[in-house]
């Protein structure tokens, strides 16, 4: 499936299921999936005391996160697949100049 089939899948499911919302709150929701993205890898580490080690409960919860971010892309109508190639050529020009591929512009 490429990137533009899901976010029309999660379109059609979203209207489907009347969960559209203002953006303002998709933002809202992102934040919070991706605070329980980060709980997980938490308890992945036992709070930090031990080696992390891998929870089947991480799946689910990058799919909440990437389901969050994919609605945000929908209500503003951003073409996912042309703004990664867009962010991969830029951080390919980046590397070449010698800067860090996460480097702010």
């Amino acid at each position: 499936m490429t990137i533009q089939e899901l976010q029309n899948k999660i379109r059609e499911f979203s209207k489907e299921h009347n969960l559209d919302s203002d953006p303002e709150y998709k933002v809202l929701d992102t934040v919070s999936e991706l605070g329980e993205v980060a709980k997980e890898i938490l308890k992945m580490t036992n709070y930090g005391k031990d080696k992390m080690e891998f929870r089947e409960e991480i799946k689910s919860e990058l799919g909440d996160l990437l389901y969050s971010v994919i609605t945000i892309a929908n209500a503003f109508d951003v073409d996912l697949e042309t703004a990664v190639s867009n962010i991969s050529a830029k951080y390919e020009k980046r590397l070449k100049r010698g800067g860090a591929g996460s480097e702010y512009d």
